[in-house]
This record gives C-alpha cells, structure tokens and sequence, in this order.
C-alpha cells in the first residue's frame, strides 16, 4: 500500500500516496492510518516528514487526528471541501451573487435528479418535513424552527440525488454560505404572505418529485429560486 520514498520534497510524496490510496479505495472514510513510527518504516523516511504531511492532510480536511487514538481518514468528507472553497472565494472578492448562482445550479438539478432517484421512503420523509412545516408556520415562535425545516428540506432534496459529489457540494456550499442563507430565509419567514407562498413552493417542489415528474420537479424549483433571489434584499 505505501512505497519507500527518496525526494527532497519528502512530505509531498506522502500526502501523494494517501491520497493515492483513498482514490484508488484502499482508504476508507473512517480508516485508522498506520502510526507515525510504521508509516516512517514503510515509506523509509524520517517521522518529522510524516508528521508534516499528516498536519497537511488535517488542514485539508482529509485526515482528523484523535488523541490517543490516531489518524484517520475524515467521514465529514465536506470538510476536504470547505477549505479550497472558501479561500476561492474570499480571494476574488466573491459576493451574493455568486453564492446564489452555484445554489441555484445545485439546487435545480437535485430537484430533478430527485424525481427520477427517489425512494419511497425519501418522498414520506420530504412530505413529512413539508407537513412540520404547515404546522409550525401557525406557531408562535415559528422563524427559528421554520429556517431549520427548509434547511432540512434542501439537505433532504440533495440527498435524494444519489449522487454524492453532488451533495456533498451543495452540503460545502451550505456550509460556507450559511450566514447569507439563513439571512434570506430568515427575511422571507418574517412576512406572512410571503411565508404562505413560500410554504406552496415547497409543496409543489415535493409534489413534483412524489410524482417522478423531473420536469415538474425541476420547474417548481427553478420558480422557488427565482422567488427567493427576487425577495431578498441583497
């Protein structure tokens, strides 16, 4: 699995063969890495260039350390992301705009892979989220719980995909974009007629995809996106 190295850039050709290893399947999510001291043996290098390349790999999110028990390959595969993503962003200046683009690319096509993907069970779990969501907007303190039911929506929506670039993306832009979704949810919740159209889109979003009408599905979601992006106030 691991090869003796000779490099003057020895820590690179660590980080090289770990990932090597989990491209190729021989590492999974989960995995626990050989210690330090036989990863030093089995590669015929110092432990200073392991330790480098495992602090590397922590900051890239693709190995998570946990004392006393070792190395492992991360499960939050998100967070291998999350990192490049941000740094992308905050270096050109990105702005909301950008944001709600790659939503609304991800978005749009998890509706419609949806409708084609999903279960039996995934569409009473959506219906089921959609129906909290008609009870809870008659609630007295309904905008926090209302903004984390349209977040699981979403979440749900991408997962129905079945395709897990696809959602862990969304599940990285999610992250990285929290504040400005919350905030367009969170301005949209607070005006009741606002809240009950919302609270239609969602439905037909779920009736669409219910139906395995990716086309429907597809336009229902195009329609919530360009209501959101014409509502909030940037």
């Amino acid at each position: 699995m691991f090869n003796s190295i000779s490099n003057k850039k020895v820590y690179e050709e660590v980080i090289e063969q770990i990932q090597k290893n989990i491209i190729d399947g021989d590492l999974k999510k989960g995995d626990r890495l050989p210690s330090e001291r036989e990863l030093s043996e089995l590669m015929n290098i110092s432990r200073t260039s392991i330790r480098e390349a495992l602090r590397v790999l922590e900051s890239m999110g693709v190995v998570e350390s946990i004392h006393g028990e070792g190395n492992f390959i991360c499960s939050n595969t998100e967070k291998s992301l999350l990192q490049p993503l941000s740094m992308m962003f905050k270096l050109n200046n990105g702005k909301y705009q950008d944001i709600f683009e790659l939503r609304k690319v991800l978005e749009v096509e998890n509706a419609r892979l949806a409708a084609i993907r999903a279960t039996d069970m995934d569409c009473r779990e959506l219906l089921t989220i959609v129906k909290e969501m008609e009870a809870e907007s008659k609630g007295e303190n309904r905008n926090e719980i209302l903004v984390e039911l349209d977040k699981r929506f979403h979440n749900k929506v991408a997962s129905m995909s079945k395709n897990c670039l696809i959602e862990s993306l969304f599940n990285t832009a999610s992250m990285l974009f929290e504040r400005f979704i919350e905030d367009a949810r969170y301005e949209i919740i607070q005006n009741d007629m606002a809240d009950k159209f919302l609270l239609s889109q969602h439905y037909e979003i779920c009736n669409g995809i219910i139906k395995k009408n990716e086309e429907k599905a597809l336009k229902a979601m195009e329609a919530h996106m360009r209501y959101i992006e014409e509502n909030f106030d940037k």
